[in-house]
């Protein structure tokens, strides 16, 4: 999507390291949004079976991940941690009408994402390195070693220049408090849209 195409919305890229809680915040903030139908949740496409600790996503199998790649059925996508990720067509439909969309996105992706949308804002989730380690070990989806080697790979937040927004957030402490702030950001963020026509 160009510049030109992007409309008046804007996508919100969640970031942040494995552990940070990003899928609790977003989850939680959205509830307490009730009924702001200019803001929506974009659902991710991930080669992962769904296990219900986690991120509610639906899941392809590579093979078929790639085919709808080809086809289209993505806005953006991107590999990360062995896996691939795509955004579904539909969160640029939404973005080009003027709503706001709240995704998680990796690090990696923000530029590819600022360039398919022409603008962004981001949200940096982050926590104290023992929460991380700790909360993806109650996953149980990976050893000790591979936490330690999930965590030094983090690459460093660099927005790119179409960063119209960037923000952090400590989810170190109470989810909800942190949830809350997210709210209050997204609602910000949605004051500066332009109405939908």
């Amino acid at each position: 999507m160009s510049p030109e195409e992007a409309g008046a919305g804007l996508l919100v890229a969640v970031v942040g390291p494995s552990g940070a809680g990003k899928d609790t915040l977003i989850r939680l903030a959205m509830e307490g949004l009730g009924r702001e139908s200019r803001i929506a949740l974009a659902r991710r496409v991930v080669t992962r079976a769904a296990d219900g600790g986690s991120e509610d996503h639906d899941s392809l199998d590579e093979a078929s991940f790639v085919e709808a790649e080809a086809a289209g059925a993505f806005c953006l996508s991107w590999r990360a941690h062995g896996l691939a990720y795509g955004l579904p067509a539909s969160v640029a439909l939404r973005v080009g009408r003027g709503d706001l969309v709240l995704a998680n996105l990796s690090r990696r992706s923000l530029s590819e994402a600022a360039s398919r949308f022409g603008r962004i804002a981001v949200v940096e989730i982050s926590a104290r390195p023992d929460l991380l380690v700790r909360r993806i070990a109650a996953r149980g989806r990976e050893t000790e070693s591979q936490i330690g080697a999930r965590l030094s790979r983090q690459a460093p937040l660099v927005p790119p220049p179409e960063t119209t927004a960037l923000f952090r957030i400590d989810n170190s402490d109470a989810p909800e408090d942190a949830a809350a702030i997210l709210r209050r950001h997204l609602l910000s963020l949605l004051a500066d849209l332009k109405p939908a026509d």
